[in-house]
């Protein structure tokens, strides 16, 4: 018998501590809201689109716009994006702030979070505070998608899509893409 099947298969619990990994569940969250974030960026500059062109005046060249249009949404960063609506859109400075902090944190917690705390992850104090840190950019990240997600919808609403063909878009979007 090999020594692979004399030992029972570890659990994350017999891997890391519990802190660790309520550390990288805090991270996964901050993460899917930082997706979460450029989704609403994306709802933004299509329903912006739609609000100048109007849904009931589609024709094949509209069509070709809007498909170049989720292209860029679906291939451009964040910040190419939260760039495109600033020049279109006039927000207040407060918005504003809010949601440059929001791609700040976005970008540091992809690019560098973990380099950053490269040590710090293997105390128990650094772990918490690395935690702290991210209960801290979920918060910032979430504020800004609010904000971002309250304009889309009404940029949806002036642009006369109703509430149903708006619970149609919703759900296409909730779909999981293979």
């Amino acid at each position: 018998m090999s020594e692979s099947q004399d030992t029972p298969a570890k659990s994350e619990g017999d891997l890391f501590p519990p802190d660790q990994i309520e550390l990288y569940t805090a991270y996964g969250i901050a993460a899917e809201a930082a997706q979460g974030l450029e989704v609403e960026a994306g709802n933004v500059a299509l329903f912006f689109v739609a609000f100048w062109i109007g849904t009931d005046q589609i024709d094949d060249e509209k069509r070709e716009l809007f498909a170049g249009l989720e292209h860029d949404v679906n291939q451009r960063t964040l910040g190419y994006m939260l760039r495109q609506i600033r020049r279109s859109i006039n927000f207040d400075e407060t918005i504003i702030g809010i949601i440059d902090e929001a791609l700040e944190k976005r970008n540091y917690l992809t690019h560098h979070f973990f380099r950053i705390h490269n040590f710090a992850i293997f105390s128990e104090e650094g772990r918490q505070e690395m935690t702290k840190e991210l209960k801290e950019i979920l918060a910032a990240l979430s504020t800004a998608r609010s904000y971002l997600s309250a304009l889309s919808l009404l940029l949806c609403k002036h642009a006369g899509i109703q509430e149903p063909e708006i619970e149609q878009l919703i759900a296409r979007g909730k779909r999981v893409r293979i």
